[in-house]
């Protein structure tokens, strides 16, 4: 510009900018501007995360008051760490950051810090919590010294780095102080050290007091962090002893001590002596267990003196109940000994009789006492001893009729016996039955009931006594509520064991079953492990070894041995029982090996009167024989008589139950008699689950067992009267039902501790709760103690998987994943408050998941969970189940709990109508509406039911309740709903009411079935006018009259050329009316579910709706559900698109309301027992509003979302989804359009289509519209579905794809009738014969093609076809890509031939050889017809080698697109599969390459594959494919381009973008084989491969074209002369008739023996490659040998010529060798003569020789003499030499 300006003077104004010529630079100047307003957003960006991270503190608080502090609450910090790292991601990735980098970095690398300190900061901390507690014990001190020590130096840096951030607070400079990460990595990996040397130490702790074994390592760390403080382990001692619930603690100076033990129902025994409570805490409670061994053998012995010398009652209550029975049962069997010795001696029956009678007096005087005012406890001792009391009577009495007369009769050595023996100076209780003995074990069992023995206890007693004997586990058997587990339980009270009940579940590993069998082999206690046929085989087998080294080390008597690996203790009182219901779900067949360790014992239903009878003896009544057989009788008949529901159970739980709550209601109300209590017992407990059909039977059969008797009615006024307020403060009908089953609920409740309310949906199960709940807490309020404030935890078991329930193990790491249920009920436990707390399941119950609750719903009330621990639920904790039935539910859940049916037609839909009509201001309003309900809704209800079906079935109040959502909706005074305007106002009312009821109650009914609503509504209503239906009508609130939908449409509707067809949506009476009804629906928040048939245009309805909302207050998100649809995956889906608002509150991003669209919602697969969990995660959001977080088991709450959801009919893998969902939706039917209305669709389309087409062809657009819809119609009742022709699924989809092939059509090419009925046949072809599988279908087809061109068009098929052969259209031949007819097929296939050779010569392309024959060019134009189309995807089914891959790569060579195919390698997973497919959403989103996706079958490595290309086919999304940063480098990269477009520039605006211009570039074509299951169930699960493809099946290869391929493949092999060449035609028939011949038979086998045998083109392809091959292995061959033999000859020739030569030279050689012998001869002669001469010289030499050697002898031996005397001499010569030398010297010396 070359000018100088300042934008900031006054005088800088528009005339300024026009005169410098701004507008000249627009361009440069909006670059520049766009650049500077990038910048200044990164560096005001930057800016504001400067300033957030200098006032954001960490929470730093105190903790103990040692001064130490912890850091809580640390959301904010993660949030905004989360988002500024997505900002500082965004400004990395933008191309104006050039300026800004360094900051940029800088701030990455802060905030990667921040992050990284406060993780490891948070890791540390729970750890140093955790260990902290540990650490406080001097014991684990002094044990662990080198960990103390590590734990110690922890401990000051961790006091030194905490205690310096609460003083600096800010998260940024704390976090960044010199080497605090360093340290804190230093310190976490130093805890972790401590933590696995803690294992191995509390390892060690339990092999010194074993009963550790049964607690989870969590439990045993407490209670040795308090080992000093023994108050503190109170709690644990329930877990490690069988009913000692505190001991009586007191300090004496520094020293606890226990005086006494407490059990559970408050009995208290003195220890003989106390016991020090000091030092370690494993050692002092193995001095607790063995004062309490010694006590109980004290107290026995005492207890059995004192029976003789004091009267029953007083000593009943003087001492404990446990020595009681045991002395009894003791004296028993003595008096019994001495009886039948008695007997024996006099020869009568009198002492046994006299014995009895003494009994009978006993037991009347303790049926005295039951009925005196006695205490808890005292009854409960009471109780107890009369059960084994009347036992033994019963025994007597057998014995006296049996005639037994002897000590050692089998009939009474059978018998369980206590005798007392003297043992070391103690008295010690021994008991025996038939040849086995049993030291009594002495553990303390306080007064916790004993079983009814009935004659089947006392044979499965023998049973497993003997199994002990012989050093064997028992294994009772049988169906629930026979006493199984407590026969087992039993045994163990009457021998004074410690029982162990574990409930088995699947979670269990071998690892937590060693754990437990460890315990049991050192503790000596018993293990009953309850269902044990739950556990998986693969446990079981190695459970097994370890079961059989404890029964061999038991068989050895061996007191130590090794068990995995390690060397134990062995206690050899030991018992290891399992009890097994066999014969329903989830169960595994014992391995052999297992089953013969365990005793069988068959328990059958044991005699229900017997035990009646003693349990109304112990609860005190009179008469007890008469009163338990009326008990058996209404009982026996209930199961008659009554009808048989699930929820029905008249077992023996069920009657015990009921006695023990008449026995809690005879002391309640002492002035009844006993009839009336137990009647009044008998309503309480079973009227409440009875259906309404039974309850007059079950009123009879009483009334008839208990003649004239009147039932007292309890008094529940106060009950009442706040069951009143708080349904009037809610809004809801003050009715008799709603008390009955609120106070039916109530009562349950206090009788059973797991009560299930089961019933239809809408019955009112959740008001009956949510109302005693409230009424209760009401009550405690208002100051009334017998009530308490109750808080609900509510869950769906169904929407978690069974690790995510109950918690898992991860088996790679062996780490520990808690579940939401036990967190839920740790939780729940922990609370020490008295309010009630209900734990809720509110969904489906059956056994996968209910098994593992079995032992929290019986008499235990203990949740065993996989890892060992076992919470015990206290007093206040119960569960409440709210379930539709119980169906899939094992008689063993029904029989624990108490049972409350609400039934739909005791309430029905008046009252919610009534409620509804209750919250109406307007007086008027409410007249004239209850005025229409009774005017209508009953009639119209019952005529529905009787007269109508419905696609998908809805509840009556649904449909009511539906009509009253959609009357709030729509009767508003902008709809004419007004009550100024007086004169209309009850019409309009009237009017709006018959819309509404129309849309609601009579819209879920068929097509038929709106007909004959439409005349029974036309006979009571005369309102409406003549024509069509009363579903085609509306209020029209300007007129106030009733208007057709027509009216809405806008007439001339025209689209625009150009328009992609799928864009064209034709409005017709059906688009206007479901959008109308859909849109008011969404407004008033209700949720809607639209279901019909496939192709009626549910999506588009929704989607078009939802694209009308507007978008700055409502986000849209689509999720498109299938088969393998996981609950994971929808709250996975669901969470992306929110953010977090509050702790556990999380709201839409950007503050919009979410419209989450779920189509299909009725795929999902539906687990083994009919629930389909992503639907019960849904169920649980629409009615709690929540879901859990599934790692942190934490509520998250998701407010402003709202549902709309659509499907199909159930069939075909859509299923039936559950009534109690589908309930919460307003459902909209939209059936089949009328015939108008699809001719109207596509009619206008083709007829405009046409205008500018010849006069002749301009008529046909009609005739062709209505032939397309008599075509579709035929061929839907012709081509049924069936299990080989599953793909034979036709929609309105069908006939669309018809009329998008027929706009295609061109006026210069088709302008004759003729040419426009060709082009139709070829896409009737296209879209309905293409798919079918033989020549059979094929002719059928042709035979109604015919027939609909004879009656339409006045042709004949054989006429427009000839030879009768189809069409072929395309848009390749020309270069303006003109849709035209070819019928030239040499010119076409010569065309493609070339197409095929330039594809060959491309560069980086897979050489093809193909051999294009007539079929092959076929399925090549098919393939280029779709994916020419735009969003056109194929399905192509053919078996592997018919060339669906390479025909495909050719058609998009043609179509100049790319093809992307994903390679499987070894380790290819869902990660690598969705990397692929973000690479195929580049190419096809960003680069916007035209691109054709191959997936074939094959490449299938997990089904979730499938899930990812049914979600790409239907919507274009694949659901979390991107993360946040991810998903930024493709919106940086797009962004200009959707500015362009003019797209703002948020993130949801991008991805809509990104997925708009997949769809429109991406052409997925689907390879499949039809071979097998797994084809039927994809095409079943994954409904996009039929609905959203065209389909294309390959047949066989017909003749022609295996001629073709073999004549190609012998075109090159040379056979040898002009001859043998004119063979090969021959050789190609030959090559055709064997595979022809093959597949023939192959038919055959498959008719005759049910076998298949697929004969496929690579067979054929094969056949004549090895002919080549073949042909080519044996030219060589006999080529080789040949030349070998050639080789051969010529070497012959060779060789006989040299021999020729040979001979001619050996003559000549003979005359040679004559002369030479001759000479030899005479050389010889002179030689002879010369060796005589030279033999005579060598003699005289010889003697010569011998001579001197004489000779050299004596001179050696001259040599030596002379040597000798030599030798002798030298000694005196030298000695001459030194006396000479010496007198030399002295000479010389004396001068």
């Amino acid at each position: 510009m070359q000018k100088e300006f300042n934008h900031k003077e006054a005088d800088f104004t528009l005339e300024k900018i026009i005169e410098f010529g701004f507008d000249q630079f627009a361009d440069t100047i909006t670059d520049v501007s766009g650049a500077a307003t990038k910048e200044l957003a990164i560096e005001l960006g930057l800016k504001a995360i400067d300033e957030l991270w200098n006032i954001t503190d960490l929470e730093i608080v105190p903790y103990k008051d040692k001064g130490h502090f912890k850091l809580v609450s640390i959301d904010n910090i993660f949030t905004a760490l989360d988002d500024n790292q997505v900002q500082l991601s965004t400004m990395k990735a933008s191309r104006f950051v050039k300026a800004f980098e360094q900051d940029v970095d800088k701030w990455e690398k802060t905030l990667s810090q921040i992050l990284e300190v406060v993780e490891t900061l948070l890791q540390v901390q729970k750890q140093w919590m955790y260990l902290e507690n540990i650490f406080l014990g001097e014991d684990i001190r002094k044990q662990l010294p080198r960990e103390s020590a590590d734990f110690d130096d922890v401990n000051a840096k961790w006091k030194v780095i905490m205690t310096r951030m609460h003083k600096e607070k800010n998260a940024l400079r704390c976090t960044h102080h010199e080497g605090v990460l360093e340290a804190l990595s230093e310190m976490n990996l130093k805890l972790e050290d401590i933590q696995k040397s803690l294992d191995t130490y509390l390892e060690t702790k339990r092999g010194i007091f074993p009963r550790f074994y049964f607690l989870s390592n969590d439990d045993l760390l407490e209670i040795l962090g308090n080992s000093k403080q023994p108050m503190l382990v109170q709690p644990h001692l329930k877990k490690c002893f069988d009913n000692i619930k505190s001991l009586d603690m007191s300090k004496h100076g520094m020293q606890w001590q226990a005086t006494a033990m407490k059990s559970g129902d408050d009995e208290k025994i003195e220890f003989l002596t106390a016991v020090p409570l000091d030092g370690q805490v494993e050692n002092w409670l193995g001095d607790v267990e063995r004062a309490m061994v010694n006590t109980l053998i004290e107290k026995l012995s005492v207890t059995k003196s004192a029976l003789k010398k004091s009267k029953r009652d007083k000593w009943l209550k003087d001492f404990p109940g446990q020595t009681c029975i045991t002395s009894s049962q003791i004296q028993w069997t003595a008096d019994t000994i001495k009886a039948l010795k008695q007997t024996r001696d006099r020869g009568d029956k009198k002492a046994l009789k006299s014995m009895k009678k003494k009994q009978v007096g006993m037991l009347n005087k303790y049926s005295e006492m039951t009925r005196s005012n006695l205490s808890k406890m005292q009854r409960l001792k009471v109780t107890a001893i009369v059960t084994i009391e009347v036992h033994q009577r019963d025994i007597t009495e057998k014995l006296v009729k049996q005639g037994c007369s002897d000590e050692n009769a089998f009939e009474w050595l059978s018998q369980l016996r206590f005798y007392m023996e003297r043992d070391h100076q103690k008295d010690i209780c021994m008991i025996r039955q038939t040849n086995t003995e049993f030291r009594y074990g002495y553990e303390y069992l306080g007064n916790s009931g004993r079983l009814v023995i009935t004659p089947l206890t006392d044979r499965c007693y023998i049973t497993l006594t003997t199994a002990l004997h012989l050093h064997r586990g028992g294994s009772p058997k049988g169906p629930a509520g026979t006493g199984k587990t407590e026969t087992v339980k039993d045994l163990g009270k009457g021998l004074g064991m410690y029982v162990i009940v574990v409930n088995c579940s699947e979670g269990l590993d071998f690892r937590s079953m060693g754990r437990m069998f460890s315990g049991l082999a050192q503790t000596g206690a018993w293990g009953c492990f309850d269902e044990f046929n739950r556990i998986n085989i693969e446990v079981l087998s190695v459970v097994a070894q370890q079961i059989l080294s404890i029964l061999s080390a038991l068989a050895a008597g061996t007191d130590r041995f090794a068990f995995e690996g390690r060397e134990i203790d062995l206690t050899h009182t030991c018992g290891i029982f399992i009890t097994m219901n066999p014969g329903y779900a989830g169960r595994t067949e014992l391995p052999d090996n297992l089953k013969s360790m365990f005793r069988p014992i068959a328990m059958v239903t044991p005699d229900s009167m017997l035990i009646s009878e003693i349990t109304l003896f112990g609860e005190g009544f009179g008469n007890c024989k008469a009163l338990a057989k009326k008990t058996y009788t209404l009982y026996s008949l209930a199961e008659q008589q009554l009808s048989k529901q699930d929820h029905y159970d008249f077992g023996l739980r069920a009657l015990v139950s009921v006695l023990r709550y008449a026995g809690k209601k005879k002391r309640n109300s002492p002035n009844l008699s006993d009839e009336e209590v137990l009647l009044a017992s008998m309503k309480d407990m079973n009227l409440a689950k009875m259906t309404s059909a039974d309850l007059p039977l079950i009123n009879g059969i009483m009334s008839d067992l208990f003649p004239g008797i009147e039932t007292p009615v309890a008094d529940y006024a106060k009950m009442k009267a706040a069951i009143s307020k708080e349904l009037e403060i809610k809004g809801l009908q003050v009715n008799q039902q709603t008390f009955n089953k609120t106070i039916q609920l109530y009562e349950t409740k206090t009788s059973r501790h797991s009560v299930m309310i089961v019933g239809g949906t809408q019955a009112g199960k959740s008001v009956s709760w949510q109302t005693l709940q409230s009424a209760m807490t009401r009550l405690n309020k208002e100051g009334d103690p017998n009530f308490q404030i109750v808080k609900v935890f509510p869950l769906n078991p169904k929407s978690l998987s069974l690790g995510e329930l109950y918690g898992e193990f991860d088996l790679n790491t062996n780490e520990w994943t808690d579940g939401v249920l036990s967190s839920v009920v740790r939780n729940a436990c922990n609370d020490d408050k008295l309010d009630e707390r209900w734990i809720l399941f509110d969904g489906p119950v059956d056994t996968l998941w209910i098994e593992s609750m079995n032992s929290v719903m019986d008499d235990n009330k203990i949740l065993t969970l996989i890892n060992g621990e076992r919470i015990s639920l206290p007093e206040p904790v119960s569960l409440l189940f709210e379930v539709g039935d119980l169906s899939v539910a094992s008689p063993a859940t029904v029989s624990r709990c108490g049972m409350v049916y609400a039934d739909y037609s005791d309430l029905k839909w008046q009252p919610y109508v009534e409620s509804w009509l209750a919250k109406k201001k307007e007086k008027q309003m409410v007249e004239e509406l209850r005025r229409l309900f009774e005017k209508f809704l009953v009639k119209i209800l019952e005529f529905k039911r009787l007269h109508c079906t419905e696609l998908v079935p809805i509840a009556q109040l649904n449909g009511v309740k539906s009509l009253c959502n959609l009357f709030d909706a729509l009767a508003t005074p902008d709809n004419g709903v007004d009550p100024i305007d007086q004169e209309n106002y009850v019409r309009m009312i009237e009017y709006w009411f018959q819309f509404c009821m129309i849309w609601s109650i009579c819209c879920s009914v068929d097509e038929e079935g709106r007909k004959r609503i439409d005349n029974y509504i036309r006979e009571t209503e005369g309102t409406f006018p003549n024509k069509d239906t009363i579903y085609e009508y509306f209020v029209d609130p300007k007129n106030k009259s009733w208007v057709h939908w027509e009216e809405k449409l806008k007439t001339g509707w025209k689209y625009v050329p150009g328009t992609p067809f799928f864009r064209l949506i034709v409005p017709t009476v059906d688009t206007v009316r479901y959008q109308f009804l859909v849109s008011s629906l969404i407004k008033s928040f209700n949720p809607v579910l639209l279901v019909g048939p496939v192709g009626t245009g549910k999506t588009s309805i929704a989607n078009n709706t939802l694209s009308k909302v507007d978008s700055k207050s409502y986000g849209v998100l689509t999720v498109n559900m299938s088969a393998q649809t996981t609950s994971n995956q929808v709250q996975e889906i669901i969470e992306s698109r929110v953010e977090k608002r509050t702790k556990g509150v999380y709201v839409p991003i950007g503050g919009k309301k979410l419209l989450t669209f779920m189509d299909d919602f009725n795929m999902p697969a539906k687990d083994t027992f009919g629930s389909q969990p992503p639907l019960e995660l849904m169920k649980l959001w629409l009615d709690y509003g929540f879901w859990y977080d599934r790692e942190k088991q934490t509520q998250k709450e998701i407010r402003d979302m709202f549902l709309i959801a659509s499907m199909g009919p159930p069939g075909g893998g859509r299923m039936v989804i559950s009534p109690r969902l589908q309930s919460r939706f307003n459902l909209i039917n939209m059936t089949f359009p009328h015939e108008s209305q699809i001719k109207r669709i596509f009619g206008s389309m083709i007829n405009q289509k046409l205008q500018d087409f010849e006069e002749e062809v301009k008529p046909i657009g009609d005739i062709v519209t209505t032939a397309t819809i008599e075509m579709y119609t035929a061929v839907v009742s012709k081509f049924l579905p069936t299990p080989t022709k599953i793909h034979y699924l036709f929609n309105l989809r069908d006939i669309s794809k018809i009329f998008q092939g027929l706009l295609r059509a061109h006026k210069d090419f088709h302008d004759t009738k003729q040419a426009i009925t060709r082009l139709w046949i070829h896409e009737c072809f296209r879209v309905f014969s293409d798919r079918l599988v033989d020549e059979k279908d094929t002719e059928n087809f042709i035979g109604i093609m015919t027939d609909k061109l004879g009656s339409l068009f006045d042709q004949t098929y054989h006429n427009i076809c000839p030879n009768k052969i189809p069409p072929i259209f395309g848009d390749y031949m020309s270069l303006d890509l003109v849709y035209e007819d070819i019928t030239d097929v040499n010119k076409l296939k010569k065309h493609m031939v070339d197409l095929l050779e330039e594809y060959n010569g491309s560069p980086g392309v897979v050489h093809m050889d193909l051999v294009l024959f007539k079929d092959a060019i076929e399925h090549v134009s098919k393939i280029v017809r779709v994916i020419r189309q735009p969003r056109g995807n194929m399905l192509l089914i053919g078996i592997g080698g018919s060339g669906r891959q390479s025909l495909t790569r050719l058609s998009s060579y043609m179509c100049e697109m790319a093809t992307f195919q994903i390679e499987v390698t070894k380790h290819y997973r869902k990660t690598e599969f969705r990397d692929d497919l973000k690479r195929l959403y580049w190419q096809a989103g960003v680069d916007n390459k035209a691109t054709v996706f191959i997936f074939n079958d094959t490449q299938v490595v997990e089904e979730g594959f499938l899930e990812d290309v049914n979600n790409i086919l239907s919507s274009g999304e694949v659901p979390n494919l991107y993360k946040a940063d991810e998903f930024e480098e493709v919106r940086n990269a797009l962004i200009d381009s959707a500015k362009k477009e003019g797209i703002d520039e948020s993130p949801q605006s991008i991805f809509a973008y990104l997925i708009d211009r997949v769809r429109a570039n991406l052409h997925v074509v689907l390879c499949m084989s039809p071979v097998g299951e797994p084809f039927r169930n994809r095409i079943r699960m994954y409904p996009a491969f039929v609905n959203c493809t065209t389909i294309d099946w390959f047949s066989e290869w017909p003749a022609d074209a295996l001629l073709e391929v073999a004549d190609k493949y012998l075109m090159e092999v040379q056979i040898g002369g002009d001859d043998e060449d004119k063979l090969k035609p021959c050789l190609a028939q030959m090559f055709s008739i064997m595979h022809k011949s093959v597949s023939e038979f192959s038919r055959k086998m498959l008719i005759e023996m049910k076998r298949h045998n697929y004969v496929t083109p690579t067979n054929y392809l094969e056949l004549v490659s090895g002919y080549k091959k073949l042909l080519n292995d044996k030219k060589k061959e006999l080529g080789d040998q040949a030349n070998k033999l050639r080789n051969g000859l010529s070497k012959i020739d060779e060789t006989r010529e040299k021999v020729k030569n040979m001979t001619v030279e050996l003559e000549e050689a003979k005359v040679k060798v004559v002369q030479f012998q001759k000479q030899c001869d005479e050389y010889l002669v002179v030689i002879v003569q010369q060796k005589r001469d030279a033999d005579e010289q060598q003699k005289s030499v010889a003697q010569k020789s011998e001579r001197i050697g004489e000779e050299e002898v004596k001179c050696q031996h001259m040599a030596d003499l002379a040597q000798h005397d030599l030798d002798e001499a030298l000694p005196a010569l030298q000695e001459a030499i030194l006396v000479n030398y010496l007198f030399y010297m002295f000479l010389i010396y004396k001068k």
